[in-house]
């Protein structure tokens, strides 16, 4: 055994030192579990959950504002609770008025044939100690006895203040609810409920330019997530109606994410297994793969070459493993778009250049006529336009290019989106806008 882990036994606590760990010599027994402790303690101080077996259940993760009347993503999501009947967790925890957010959830279950039930554990409901709920063994074994837990919209960083103790240990309540995902439990969240899924999140970043900028920090614009996805994935909600892959290329840089997916609102992302994905309801997801993308070690500016973009609407899946995608089945050999062919005839001929490429789904708009137009690149800027209404200010250029993997779908019998868009890249240049840009 090395000195190092020497010295670390004979600092452990009475408690643990047991079944041959810390003494004088140790068995075969004592260093497997010293491994074991080692392994657990540099597992929490990451963030990560200290279980590394495969979860057995499922995620479906809403990216917000899904309507109730939108049977693609709800028959699904019933389907995936385990059909009618089925006892449902909800947590209003994020809410600002809980108890009107989990009655109107609790409702609407209620006419899917679901058996919902609201968990007091929410810091805004009055008279109610939530450090005691969290801790209730009659409120954790009712949660970890449901076939799935829903976790509503709000402000994020309340589920980490209330599942997550001063510590910064799970509470028990918490771990009721890993123990529904590991049996086979189906764990969904909408909004504020999404954003938690992965080891970091954004908690107060509604504009993106400034994350640009001045970086995505922690306890400012991100903070430790309660790590339900694979450690090699971001997760963001409200996409692309709210321009958020600005801000989500950032945090993944930052902090070392390979890949990252965008759930855009009234849409919805089903996860079995932690890797086998579906995209379900109105409108769609953006994959984000920078695992080849490159940066200059000497521009200390946001900045990043070769992101590859992938946009999958409803009945499109992936696996977040191997990255293979798969077209849904209304995405027809006849709906392909190649420019890549001899005879390619495109549709959008104009060039494209957005002076806001942040605006409400202008991203979608930008790639699929990319890919269905004789251009093979197209411009996009972000910037202050009140400051460069002043004189200079800082700004980046986003360079959107095809290569000869770069195809498209646009299905007239799609029940959700009509386009899937696979393969289009990325460069992210900072510039300066000469300013001032207009005046009287």
């Amino acid at each position: 055994m090395s000195p190092h882990v020497s010295r670390w036994i004979e600092n452990l606590p009475p408690q643990c030192r047991f079944f041959g760990v810390g003494i004088r010599r140790p068995t075969v027994l004592s260093i497997l579990l010293v491994a074991i402790l080692i392994t657990q303690s540099s597992s929490m101080l990451r963030g990560e959950s200290p279980s590394s077996d495969s979860p057995k259940g499922k995620l479906f993760l809403f990216g917000g504002a899904e309507r109730d009347a939108n049977q693609l993503l709800w028959d699904e999501f019933v389907k995936a609770v385990g059909g009618k009947g089925s006892k449902v967790a909800i947590f209003a925890t994020a809410s600002s008025f809980p108890e009107r957010t989990g009655n109107l959830f609790s409702n609407h279950m209620k006419s899917l044939g679901l058996e919902p039930f609201i968990v007091p554990a929410a810091p805004m409901l009055k008279n109610v100690d939530v450090a005691q709920v969290v801790r209730d063994p009659v409120w954790i074994e009712r949660v970890g006895q449901a076939d799935a837990i829903f976790l509503a919209g709000g402000e994020q960083s309340r589920y980490r203040k209330t599942l997550i103790d001063p510590q910064n240990q799970e509470t028990p309540m918490l771990s009721a609810i890993r123990k529904v995902y590991q049996r086979g439990g189906l764990i969904a969240g909408t909004s504020a409920g999404t954003a938690i899924m992965s080891r970091m999140m954004f908690i107060d970043a509604e504009r993106i330019l400034p994350v640009l900028v001045e970086g995505a920090r922690v306890g400012k614009e991100v903070d430790a997530g309660l790590n339900f996805l694979s450690k090699d994935w971001f997760v963001d909600q409200h996409f692309l109606t709210r321009g958020r892959f600005g801000r989500s290329l950032v945090a993944m840089q930052t902090y070392d994410f390979p890949y990252g997916v965008g759930i855009d609102e009234d849409t919805a992302l089903l996860i079995e297994g932690g890797s086998k994905a579906r995209v379900l309801g109105y409108r769609g997801v953006l994959l984000m793969n920078a695992k080849g993308a490159s940066r200059s070690p000497d521009e200390q500016r946001f900045h990043w070459k070769n992101v590859q973009l992938s946009y999958l609407s409803h009945g499109d899946m992936f696996d977040m493993n191997t990255l293979e995608i798969k077209p849904g089945p209304e995405k027809r050999p006849e709906d392909k778009v190649d420019p890549n062919i001899k005879d390619f005839k495109p549709y959008y001929l104009l060039k494209q250049f957005y002076n806001d490429i942040f605006a409400n789904t202008q991203l979608l708009d930008l790639m699929y006529k990319l890919v269905d137009g004789p251009h093979s690149e197209a411009i996009g800027l972000a910037f202050d336009g009140e400051e460069a209404k002043k004189g200079d200010t800082p700004g980046f250029e986003f360079r959107f290019y095809r290569k000869g993997d770069s195809v498209s779908w646009d299905s007239p019998i799609a029940l959700g989106d009509s386009n899937t868009v696979l393969n289009v890249y990325l460069d992210i240049l900072p510039i300066v806008i000469r300013g001032p840009i207009y005046g009287p």
